[in-house]
């Protein structure tokens, strides 16, 4: 039985938006020497009305979320360093098995060697979470195997280096990830999906405006499970995509790539798989003070437990308009097609999701946030189909 409805955090929401307000958010930081310091924190109080995502005896919950963070960031000429920690504490009102405490350390490096030799760094650790309803305990994986979040560590080691001046007729970028992640709980049914994801990339790039570039990319995915049953998915993916980037025309700024995938198991007894293959994502602002985002890719996904992977589409547009100086709005609405290759019951989920939030910058430090997700699945798959509404109420604030 549903406990609680909308009007629940709606209506205190009223009371915070009438308060008086200044400029908008500008975190501050501390000085230490050549080291800055930013400290912050982000509190939600959010009303699932089915916190699991199921299609029937749907339970509601109320959830918090406090994320403190910190930044400790240094700068020497055109170079820059910055490492990062945040805390996120997950509280539910009814199901207490759900609580959860994430934690991610990250660091990153931004190194100019000259104008036409540029490299990005990155690495991270991650302490998190999947909530029940989600990944690998979705509808029609595992979900009633589990009584927890499941818990996951992860490492990824990244980098991106750029040769070719900005002005240049031809540029070059290489790019690559390691992650390695492993389950830390329910390892009786976990464990096989440990697993260790690589990805070496370049793209081409060949000015033939003074804004706009033609891209010629290649990139290769190899993952590997760390222990049976789950071995038989060890895959590579190559990726092969043709398109164009642009800034500033005709009040328009984005990349398109269009191309093919070719996704080759290392198990015969699964089917190797090409198919075509897209990024795009195109912004366009209209007024300097409104802008409409659009993205839509074509992709796989790692299976859940179903099939051998999920050939995944995307389309998403979002709106955001800023009213005046402190109020601005978001309107968004997105479609997803995931169709489960090589599953026995010809598994295919279509999800859309409509969301509308509004921003409200109280003071230079403190700004609020209410936003509304609505999310519809349909499948073949019987009891997968679900609808959710949820409202999140966001504090953030500085120094």
């Amino acid at each position: 039985m549903k406990k609680r409805t909308l009007v629940n955090l709606i209506a205190p929401s009223a009371l915070i938006m009438s308060l008086p307000v200044s400029a908008a958010i500008e975190p501050a930081a501390i000085d230490a020497g050549p080291i800055k310091i930013i400290p912050m924190i982000s509190t939600q109080v959010g009303y699932d009305d089915n916190f699991f995502s199921t299609s029937g005896n749907e339970e509601d919950e109320i959830i918090t979320v406090l994320s403190p963070s910190v930044q400790l960031v240094a700068e020497d000429g055109m170079n820059a360093y910055r490492l990062t920690y945040q805390l996120s504490e997950g509280m539910h009102q009814d199901s207490t098995a759900d609580n959860y405490t994430d934690h991610k350390l990250a660091a990153d490096a931004h190194l100019e060697f000259s104008q036409r030799s540029v490299l990005d760094l990155q690495a991270a650790y991650n302490k998190g979470h999947e909530a029940r309803g989600t990944g690998l305990s979705a509808a029609g994986g595992i979900a009633n195997s589990v009584t927890s979040p499941l818990e996951y560590d992860t490492t990824t080691l990244g980098f991106s280096y750029m040769y070719g001046a900005p002005s240049a007729t031809g540029r070059i970028e290489v790019y690559g990830d390691h992650l390695d992640r492993e389950y830390q709980n329910f390892r009786s049914i976990t464990k096989g999906r440990d697993d260790t994801e690589v990805t070496l990339g370049t793209v081409f790039y060949y000015k033939i405006m003074p804004k706009t570039s033609l891209l010629f990319e290649a990139r290769n995915k190899d993952i590997d499970y760390d222990v049976d049953p789950a071995s038989s998915l060890d895959s590579s993916t190559w990726t092969y995509l043709v398109g164009a980037t642009w800034e500033g025309t005709a009040k328009t700024t984005g990349t398109i790539k269009f191309g093919l995938s070719e996704k080759d198991f290392d198990s015969s007894s699964r089917d190797d798989e090409t198919y075509s293959s897209w990024e795009a994502s195109v912004r366009w602002e209209p007024l300097t003070y409104s802008k409409v985002d659009i993205s839509t890719s074509r992709s796989s996904a790692e299976s859940t437990g179903t099939g051998n992977f999920i050939d995944t589409q995307n389309y998403n547009i979002n709106w955001n308009h800023a009213w005046n100086s402190i109020v601005s709005t978001d309107l968004g609405l997105g479609f997803t097609n995931e169709v489960y290759e090589g599953s026995a019951s010809g598994r295919e989920d279509d999800t859309t999701s409509f969301s509308a939030g509004m921003n409200y910058d109280m003071r230079r430090w403190l700004t609020f946030g209410l936003n509304y997700t609505y999310s519809d699945q349909d499948s073949n798959l019987a009891n997968t189909d679900y609808d959710k509404n949820l409202v999140m109420l966001t504090l953030n604030a500085s120094l």
